[in-house]
């Protein structure tokens, strides 16, 4: 009978409101953190597409000057050449010109907003989709660093 005190008909009425109220209490404070979680989720998903932006932003500014210098490189080949040599040379560094223009004059960060609209509006996907990526890449990393310091095999 003393096993059962709980469900004794002289504590059965101060229990269950007491089980209640300790139940509710508890699922307050797990709504609340989880409500925090995803804030604090939110805010760190947005500072890495602030600092994506910048990094693309530079990469952008980075890779036009650099296919500007080849451009140039490849008129000045061309014109220590052959005519033919000199006509594809010329082509050559005019694509690599307009290249150079798409990523100077194409604003990444208009992408990026877009980006960070869809991540806001479809937050579970965005996270999976964030880990999906962050896992090939570290699969990639680590498979580039393992065959690094391997020798040939069959020497």
């Amino acid at each position: 009978m003393e096993a059962n005190v709980l469900w004794s008909s002289s504590t059965h009425g101060k229990t269950i409101p007491m089980l209640r109220r300790n139940v509710l209490t508890t699922l307050r404070t797990l709504s609340e953190t989880a409500s925090e979680l995803g804030k604090e989720t939110r805010e760190s998903i947005e500072e890495a597409g602030r600092s994506a932006g910048k990094k693309l932003g530079e990469a952008r500014d980075e890779t036009g000057d650099a296919l500007h210098s080849a451009a140039s490189s490849v008129r000045r080949t061309g014109r220590q050449g052959s005519a033919a040599i000199q006509d594809c040379s010329a082509r050559t560094a005019d694509r690599l010109n307009a290249t150079a223009s798409f990523f100077e004059n194409h604003d990444l960060e208009d992408a990026l907003n877009g980006l960070r609209k869809f991540a806001r509006s479809h937050l579970t996907g965005s996270l999976v989709a964030a880990a999906a990526f962050g896992f090939l890449t570290a699969s990639a990393l680590r498979r580039v660093t393992h065959s690094c310091g391997r020798a040939p095999q069959g020497t």
